[in-house]
């Protein structure tokens, strides 16, 4: 009976919270459209785009560490080795970016199958410390073969020029790489979730994941599609490395850092959910844009300049992860008990 008492306890003072958070987010995006409306409307276009990349990276490893249950640390490497790739191909091999933007993923994707045939395939369901270990054991492996083919300094390579310009929205522009990243990203969510939410394929898939046995008994290939799987995990992952190596260009510093964010985004989310993937993707894309200009917003009406802080973005998205994991263990999505 207390036990009960104090859950419902609980439950509802997280969900106050949580409504007197979305509350304050408002009033202060409101503030800031107030103040700085064209600078607000530019970064949140801008957050928009890159929380397109960040959902397809994040996709990608949410279907591999919810459908397969492998922590994959090597989904960065990955992402690093498609803007490499990327640079490979149009600046070393000359062939144009539209080339790039198949040839690259479908290598990538290939990559990620011989590594989930060769290591990860023996992992599934053991200890997922264990697919971790591994997994970074790999990703240093691509990060010391990509400093041995493409060196440590910064690289960028070139877009045709219709993607050099930009498109009129409301109060200013979108770059039309930004804008044609939005459209591929959406592209590929949505037939992602075409794919395992409305297709024989993804219903056996489901399948397998809650007996497999029974599964296998009835004749389907659990192996094999748990193998396309992880290529088309391991594709996204390449084609946003693409996508974003375009538009900012790359270093040896990307895996480590996209894939970070890629777990927060799926913490976030909710671990399981590709539609919270999404959601969570777009939510710290808006968040590490438009954050910035909140702060220096909230500065300007206030008078304090202690909050013009430089930086600040790069913190939003852990944030947003400690205030979504205090308000909502489990993340805006996932399933119950899953992180709680």
């Amino acid at each position: 009976m207390a036990t009960a008492t104090l859950e419902r306890f609980t439950l509802g003072s997280r969900s106050t919270a949580a409504r007197a958070l979305l509350v304050l987010t408002i009033a202060l995006l409101l503030v800031t459209l107030a103040v700085r409306p064209r600078l607000f409307v530019q970064n949140l276009i801008g957050g928009i785009a890159y929380g397109m990349v960040l959902a397809l990276i994040a996709l990608g490893l949410a279907l591999i560490l919810g459908l397969l249950g492998v922590v994959n640390f090597a989904h960065g490497g990955l992402f690093m080795l498609g803007a490499y790739g990327a640079y490979e191909v149009v600046a070393l091999q000359a062939l144009p970016f539209w080339a790039a933007l198949v040839i690259v993923p479908v290598a990538v994707g290939l990559l990620g199958v011989a590594m989930e045939v060769s290591v990860l395939r023996r992992l599934y369901g053991e200890n997922p410390i264990i697919g971790l270990l591994a997994t970074f054991g790999i990703f240093v492996m691509i990060e010391e073969a990509a400093r041995a083919r493409w060196g440590g300094t910064p690289l960028t390579f070139g877009v045709p020029p219709v993607l050099r310009g930009s498109v009129p929205i409301g109060f200013g522009q979108i770059a039309t790489l930004r804008l044609v990243t939005v459209l591929i990203a959406s592209l590929i969510i949505v037939g992602t979730y075409l794919l395992m939410y409305r297709t024989d394929f993804g219903l056996t898939i489901r399948a397998g994941l809650q007996d497999r046995e029974m599964a296998e008994f009835i004749g389907i290939d659990i192996p094999t599609r748990f193998t396309i799987v992880f290529f088309l995990g391991a594709a996204m992952a390449g084609l946003a490395g693409v996508l974003r190596g375009a538009e900012v260009g790359m270093d040896l510093t990307i895996g480590f850092e996209y894939v970070l964010l890629a777990f927060v985004i799926v913490i976030v989310g909710g671990v399981g959910s590709i539609f919270g993937s999404v959601v969570s993707g777009l939510l710290i894309g808006i968040g590490v844009f438009v954050g910035p200009t909140v702060v220096r917003a909230l500065g300007t009406v206030t008078g304090i300049e202690a909050l013009n802080v430089s930086g600040i973005g790069s913190v939003v998205p852990y944030i947003i992860m400690l205030v979504v994991l205090l308000v909502r263990p489990r993340g805006l999505f996932g399933e119950e008990g899953l992180l709680e």
